[in-house]
């Protein structure tokens, strides 16, 4: 049997039988599905603030921002350990140098008697006097930490099980909620693996697209399979009740600071004994501490808003889809090269497999007919990649002439799409080479959700700014923007 027996793959060499296909398509579809629906069910819940706080909980600053950020320890937490650290007596937050805008940060000595520091505040202050070699204050880039590497991973789980110890997250995903999808999963496996058996002896040419469905189902399969296993190893949280409870008087905190003035205090003016600074901090409400303390990157996908005059968390999306921020007529005309070229491969290729194009090559190596089949084959089923996307970027485009979405906000995250593609950095480096691009995420205080959209240098915002932006609707590419002005709230 000819085909993609050139790969090695005897398994799909059989065309697979109709009936096993759909059903391991199904299955695959209902695991899907119920995988996404237990995935809503499980994310953090959103508490409101309470009305009155009685008294505070005594939970450290890392554990206030797990709490009031989605259950995820952010950059925020890890800044404001290091204030909370200063304000307890064992750093000290220095005012920067004429030359410069960071703070300088230095361990310190007038910690209270008996006051003991938890296991991820104890790899803060290691962190800082592990740099500090001189007797020279430590500017703040030189404590900053990359929010991908293993010295973040271990604060983040120090804090995780904080809370974890003092019963206010819990483990987000539970075996018992992958068993439904599992068993799915399973199932459209072995209908798989069992069409695969029971398939006719078809020539892989005149039997492509049954064949391509095929492949697609094992991606989707594999894709599901892939993702419970993640979900269960990668560790991730979600508010207890006592959690809930706690959040929301923390939250009911954050109004009271927010109110009181802490934006813009600067860590470097903090007083020893006074913890508000660093709770504020905590709570992404001083953007002061920001600016002298950058030691770890934002979290790209939450952020803190006031557009709608009530602060709230926002979600932040970043969309990935083939052709997203490129230009409407753009779009269709890459799209229709790319569909004519698909075609003409393909009609090519499919000649060549059966014989009736390329002949002499055929001529010249009559031993090798086999191969020539196989590689012209596989490139009539790899050819219809191109057809797809090319028809997809081609109705994009179109109706992105007709439809515009606007938003007038604030630019809550600007991202380079380095930063948050899926894609391998290299990868994505090597598509962007010296082009700007940026995503921009515009919350116009309507929704806990907001998508980026792409913008080129000509029409990105700084984030933080204040802009009407108007942008395409389906490959979100910005055609306008106007800012009106920072955020001063």
């Amino acid at each position: 049997m000819n085909g993609l027996a050139l790969v090695g793959v005897d398994v799909l060499a059989p065309a697979f039988a109709t009936s096993w296909l759909v059903l391991s398509l199904l299955f695959a579809a209902a695991g899907w599905a119920t995988f996404e629906w237990n995935r809503r069910r499980v994310a953090p819940p959103r508490p409101p603030a309470a009305d009155a706080v009685a008294r505070l909980p005594n939970d450290t600053p890392g554990v206030v921002n797990m709490l009031t950020n989605d259950a995820t320890v952010t950059a925020a937490g890890l800044r404001a350990t290091m204030i909370d650290l200063a304000a307890r007596g064992w750093l000290r937050i220095l005012p920067p140098d004429d030359d410069d805008e960071l703070a300088r940060v230095r361990p310190s000595a007038q910690a209270h008697q008996g006051d003991a520091l938890r296991p991820h505040e104890r790899l803060v202050l290691q962190h800082v006097i592990a740099r500090f070699t001189t007797d020279r204050a430590i500017p703040a880039r030189y404590l900053a930490v990359d929010v991908r590497g293993s010295w973040w991973r271990r604060f983040a789980s120090l804090v995780a099980a904080e809370a974890r110890s003092a019963g206010l997250v819990t483990r987000r995903w539970r075996p018992t909620d992958l068993i439904v999808p599992g068993v799915l999963a399973g199932l459209s496996l072995l209908c798989w693996l069992r069409g695969s058996r029971n398939g006719t002896d078809v020539a892989v040419i005149d039997s492509v697209e049954r064949r391509i469905v095929t492949v697609l189902a094992l991606v989707a399969l594999v894709a599901l399979i892939v993702r419970l296993v993640l979900v269960l190893a990668r560790p991730s949280y979600t508010l207890t009740n006592e959690g809930v409870a706690t959040a929301q008087r923390w939250l009911a905190v954050r109004r009271r600071l927010d109110q009181a003035g802490f934006a813009e205090l600067a860590p470097s003016s903090q007083e020893v004994g006074d913890r508000r600074l660093a709770y504020a901090t905590s709570m992404c409400v001083a953007e002061g501490a920001a600016v002298e303390l950058p030691l770890a990157r934002e979290d790209h996908y939450r952020a803190w808003s006031t557009v709608g005059g009530r602060a709230r968390l926002v979600r932040v999306r970043y969309p990935s889809r083939i052709g997203f921020g490129l230009a409407p007529v753009t779009a269709m005309g890459v799209g229709l090269v790319v569909l004519l070229l698909g075609l003409r491969l393909r009609s090519w290729s499919d000649q060549v497999a059966r014989g009736e194009a390329f002949d002499w090559i055929y001529e010249q190596v009559p031993e090798q007919d086999w191969l020539i089949v196989d590689v012209a084959t596989a490139v009539t089923i790899l050819a219809v990649a191109p057809i797809v996307i090319g028809i997809w970027l081609m109705i994009a485009g179109a109706l992105d002439v007709f439809l515009t979405s606007e938003r007038t906000g604030v630019v809550l995250r600007a991202r380079r799409p380095v930063e948050v593609s899926p894609l391998p950095r290299r990868v994505r480096r090597l598509l962007d080479r010296d082009r700007y691009r940026v995503f921009m995420a515009v919350d116009d205080g309507h929704s806990d959700s907001v998508t980026a959209w792409r913008a080129t240098e000509r029409t990105a915002v700084p984030q933080g700014a204040r802009a009407t932006v108007r942008a395409s609707l389906v490959l979100g590419r910005v055609r306008r923007s106007t800012p009106v002005g920072h955020r001063l709230d």
